[in-house]
């Protein structure tokens, strides 16, 4: 006869307590089965740290185009940013997967004075941060973007305290394999220049950089080849939305990259000029620094 405290326990035996073990143990061996083979691969594909959703508004878009969301760090612009005196660098698509390349270009030339924007073109946050690592006492003191959104670009920074020939490390907080440098470079010329100048006088054929060529795959330059007479000067016209360059050289990584000719950064719809009077008759590849799968070639007669 059981007790009235004892009329709500649900009794239980020794039996059901073994299968309930027995079902526990299969249910976890079968979990490891699973995981441990794999593992490598979670690892490897991380989950994004975050997703924080931008809103632009239309005070913001009024003030440069910047976010209106509390992110707790710099506010961003969801198009690319592509103003005079700006240089653009992108965060690639698969960067937070170590060992693929991040920053494009990995070590971008900035005219001294001028603002660095980077584009994530990836699918999770990003920062570029200067420095060397977490670790770096001087982390952030030059510049800190703080978190930058996929799809989004960073606000414009400024270098503080940089002068020419100065050699800036820069990594991503979220992923510090990601690393990459910025070179500070002579002032840009003025749109009065002759990198700028949209009236210049040019005896030659003309290279054009057409609309939509910072996306991978579109057509860089037109034409492509390039002839040319030894003595022309080729007058560059960038169609496109953002700065590019016309830089001689197969690749960023090219021993004699620029030795030729070398327009240095030509902004959203100006001109630069390559003089052909140094170059011997024969074919020079080319490409652009900002975007380095952008590519071409001058043939010299």
């Amino acid at each position: 006869m059981t007790s009235p405290d004892e009329e709500h326990i649900i009794r239980t035996n020794g039996r059901r307590m073994v299968q309930g073990l027995a079902i526990i143990v299969v249910v976890m061996a079968v979990g490891a089965a699973i995981a441990i083979p794999n593992w490598h691969n979670f690892a490897k594909n991380p989950p994004p740290v975050s997703t924080i959703t931008t809103q632009a508004t239309t005070s913001g878009a009024a003030a440069g185009g910047t976010s209106s969301a509390a992110t707790g760090g710099a506010a961003q612009t969801s198009q690319p940013v592509a103003q005079p005196g700006t240089t653009i660098v992108t965060v690639l698509a698969g960067s937070s997967v170590q060992g693929n390349p991040n920053y494009s270009p990995a070590a971008a030339k900035l005219p001294l004075n001028d603002k660095v924007v980077w584009q994530n073109k990836d699918n999770t946050v990003h920062t570029a941060t200067s420095g060397t690592s977490a670790s770096d006492p001087n982390s952030g003191k030059i510049f800190d973007t703080k978190l930058i959104n996929a799809g989004s670009s960073s606000t414009p920074v400024e270098l503080k305290g940089a002068k020419v020939g100065d050699v800036i490390p820069y990594y991503c907080q979220i992923h510090p394999y990601m690393t990459a440098k910025l070179t500070v470079s002579a002032a840009a010329p003025s749109a009065g220049g002759a990198a700028t100048t949209s009236t210049a006088a040019t005896t030659g054929p003309t290279l054009t950089i057409p609309a939509g060529a910072s996306v991978q795959g579109n057509p860089a330059y037109k034409p492509d080849p390039m002839t040319a007479k030894k003595g022309d000067t080729v007058q560059v016209i960038n169609k496109d939305t953002t700065i590019h360059t016309v830089t001689s050289g197969k690749t960023l990584e090219d021993p004699n990259k620029g030795k030729q000719f070398d327009t240095s950064m030509i902004n959203a719809g100006a001109t630069a000029k390559i003089s052909t009077a140094s170059l011997n008759p024969g074919q020079y590849p080319f490409h652009c620094d900002v975007h380095p799968y952008m590519t071409g070639t001058l043939k010299v007669q």
